[in-house]
C-alpha cells in the first residue's frame, strides 16, 4: 500500500512562506492558508533547496496516495498552482535560471504516479518539463492591468458590454459589498439553470468567509430597486491581481444587465487598490465573449501533466468501466 502524504513540518511551511512572498510566479491560490483551506493536509509545497539549504524553488500541489503511487494535482476554486520560481530580470538570464530549477523541481516529482497543474501566465517557459515526459495544453484567461483610469476602462468596452452597463445603470441597479448568503444564493440559481448544484458549495462558502475575515477578498452584489438580489460574485485578490473567482445571477425583471455591472463594478474596485484584474478565463465560447467584451488582454497559460505507465493503465480501467455501465 502506498504511505500517505507526509504532513508539512513548520521548517518547510515558514520556509515556504517567506519564498513565496516574492515569488514571481506567485498567486493567492498559492498561499498556505488558500491551500490549507482548499485541501486540509493534502498539500506539499515541494520546496527546492539548494546546497547551503536555501529554498531556490516550489511547486505546491495537493497530493493523494493511490494504488498506482502518488498523485499531486490543483484543487477545487484553485484556478492557478504551477511552480513558484524566483523574481528576476526578464530576459535571457532569468530563463537560464529558471530551466535549472524546473528540471530539478521535476526530477523532485518524478517518483509520482501522476502529475497535472495549472500555471499562472508568469510561468512563461516550461520546455524543462517536457524533457522529463511532460506534456502541455496552452489556455488563456483574460487581463485588465492596473492604474487604468475609468475614462480608459469604459472607452475599452466592446460595444455589448457597453450597452449592457449603460442598461444597468439606466435600470437603476445598485452595486454594494455583501456576505456569503447572497453569493451562494446567486451561484446556486445559476447552476440550477444548468439542472445541478454549486460544486462544493460548503468549500466555497468557507473560502469566501476566509478571504473577507483576512482582508483578501469581497463579496459583491446587485439589487434592483426593490432590492432583490439580481447578481453577486466573491472576488479573491493579493498584492498584483484581483480574481474573478466564482459568480452567478438570478431571473429578476428588468436587470439583464447585472451580470456585466456587477464584472465593472468588480474592476473598478481592483483599480483603487492599486490592483490588475483577472477573469480566471473560461474556454467555454459564451464565457469567453462575455470577458472578452471588458476589453482586456488575453494572457497565455499552461497546464501540464504527466502520467506514469502504472496510472496510465487505472485511468484507462476507469474509463472502460464508465463505459460500460452506461450500456
Amino acid at each position: 500500500m502506498t504511505p500517505p502524504a507526509p504532513s508539512i513540518s513548520r521548517t518547510d511551511r515558514a520556509d515556504y512562506d517567506t519564498f513565496l512572498a516574492t515569488a514571481r510566479t506567485r498567486t493567492v491560490f498559492a498561499e498556505s492558508w488558500w491551500l490549507d483551506l482548499v485541501a486540509p493536509g493534502g498539500w506539499q509545497p515541494n520546496l527546492m533547496r539548494d546546497s547551503k539549504g536555501v529554498t531556490r524553488a516550489a511547486w505546491p500541489l495537493v497530493t493523494r496516495a493511490e494504488s498506482a503511487g502518488m498523485v499531486a494535482t490543483g484543487a477545487g476554486y484553485t484556478p492557478f498552482l504551477g511552480p513558484q520560481l524566483p523574481d528576476g530580470v526578464p530576459g535571457a538570464d532569468r530563463v537560464s535560471s529558471d530551466v535549472g530549477l524546473l528540471d530539478d523541481l521535476a526530477a523532485q516529482l518524478a517518483g509520482h504516479a501522476h502529475v497535472e497543474a495549472a500555471c499562472a501566465p508568469e510561468l512563461d517557459y516550461w520546455t524543462p518539463l517536457a524533457w522529463h515526459d511532460f506534456t502541455q495544453t496552452t489556455r488563456t484567461t483574460w487581463r485588465i492591468r492596473a492604474n487604468r483610469t475609468e475614462g480608459e476602462l469604459r472607452a475599452s468596452l466592446r460595444t455589448e458590454r457597453r450597452r449592457n452597463l449603460a442598461s444597468a445603470e439606466g435600470a437603476g441597479l445598485v452595486v454594494s459589498e455583501a456576505g456569503v448568503d447572497e453569493l451562494l444564493t446567486a451561484c446556486a440559481a445559476t447552476f440550477e439553470r444548468q439542472g445541478s448544484g454549486v460544486p462544493r458549495a460548503e468549500l466555497l462558502g468557507r473560502i469566501a468567509t476566509e478571504a473577507l475575515e483576512r482582508g483578501r477578498g469581497h463579496v459583491l452584489a446587485v439589487h434592483d430597486a426593490t432590492g432583490a438580489l439580481a447578481s453577486a460574485g466573491l472576488f479573491v485578490f493579493d498584492d498584483r491581481l484581483t480574481w474573478n473567482l466564482a459568480n452567478g445571477h438570478l431571473d429578476v425583471d428588468g436587470a439583464k444587465g447585472a451580470p456585466t455591472l456587477l464584472q465593472w463594478h468588480a474592476i473598478l474596485a481592483a483599480q483603487e487598490r492599486g490592483t490588475g484584474f483577472d477573469f480566471e478565463g473560461s474556454m467555454i465560447r459564451p464565457i469567453e465573449r462575455f470577458v472578452r467584451g471588458f476589453g482586456g488582454e488575453p494572457h497565455a497559460y499552461s497546464v501540464v501533466r504527466r502520467s506514469s505507465p502504472a496510472w496510465s493503465k487505472v485511468v484507462a480501467r476507469k474509463r472502460l468501466v464508465k463505459r460500460l455501465l452506461r450500456r
